[in-house]
């Protein structure tokens, strides 16, 4: 005995499918093709968005033990003034915030020294000792990527196709459905303009 739960979801798909029998037309077996495809990528982005937050963790997680194997910190002695910008760029509190380029020189790993250009924060005196990041050949450079922040930096990564691939599909979907819309108008409109004047001759 079929109950009216099953009938209701009987309709609900056909009504998903558009429709079923002889009158169903090629266009609207690619659209339903088109709308599964849609609740496809809702249940397929998760999965995906999961896969991609894991290999970001993984190949952050590299990328921070390779600089942190090839940076070390140390301190340069600044050989001149740094001076502070006359106009603080807008959003800081004040000009000292600013790092600025200044001469300076540093110790280099395995020995020996090596002077060039530091940022450092403006208004720094000469002969101030700062800690600065230098590579294995003794050349500036930043801080190794904290480890603390490649949870979020996955999980950001993650999030991409997790909204990404539902919302390219839809948006897949509604130009295919706009363009079948327009060829079955156009079939629609052949068709009658074949059968106008039969069915005006039989009314005649």
């Amino acid at each position: 005995m079929t109950t009216p739960r099953e009938t209701a979801l009987r309709r609900s798909v056909r009504r998903f499918r558009l429709g079923s029998g002889p009158l169903k037309r090629g266009s609207d077996r690619i659209q339903a093709m088109g709308r599964l495809v849609v609740v496809l990528s809702f249940l397929v982005a998760p999965a995906v968005g999961v896969a991609t937050a894991n290999a970001t963790t993984a190949r952050l997680e590299r990328m921070a033990d390779a600089q942190a194997a090839d940076r070390s910190r140390t301190d340069a002695v600044l050989l001149e003034d740094a001076l502070a910008p006359t106009s603080p760029a807008p959003g800081y509190e004040s000009a000292r915030t600013t790092a600025v380029p200044a001469r300076a020189t540093w110790t280099v790993p395995g020995g020996g020294s090596r002077e060039g250009t530091a940022r450092v924060p403006a208004g720094t005196r000469a002969g101030t000792a700062v800690h600065v990041w230098v590579d294995r050949e003794g050349s500036l450079t930043g801080p190794p990527l904290d480890r603390r922040e490649i949870p979020d930096s996955a999980a950001a990564m993650g999030a991409l196709p997790l909204v990404g691939v539902p919302l390219l599909t839809w948006t897949l979907y509604a130009v295919l459905s706009s363009v079948l819309d327009g060829h079955r108008d156009r079939r629609w409109a052949q068709d009658w303009a074949t059968v106008e004047p039969k069915w005006n001759s039989h009314l005649g």
